[in-house]
């Protein structure tokens, strides 16, 4: 369900782009929220954490260098939650 473009001077500047581009007004409504679980590499759903997206700044290139992405405090929180082998 596409969101409503407001009515007078707050709508004006989406109106003017859904006259003349629709396809880019169209997809501006609002989105769901995603998934709240991923597969792990051994094939088990988990809720996404820490592990997801600190490995998935690794995989883009944004993680940064030296002390990392995450503090030191976040991944021992983590870490009594994460799978014991």
């Amino acid at each position: 369900m596409p969101k409503q473009i407001p009515a007078g001077k707050k709508g004006a500047g989406m109106r003017a782009l859904k006259a003349k581009a629709p396809q880019v007004a169209k997809s501006m409504g609002y989105r769901k929220g995603g998934k709240a679980t991923h597969t792990t590499k051994d094939g088990r759903t988990v809720k996404k954490g820490l592990y997801y997206y600190m490995n998935r700044a690794k995989k883009r290139g944004t993680s940064r260098p030296g002390k990392g992405t995450v503090s030191d405090s976040a991944l021992r929180r983590s870490a009594k939650t994460a799978k014991k082998s």
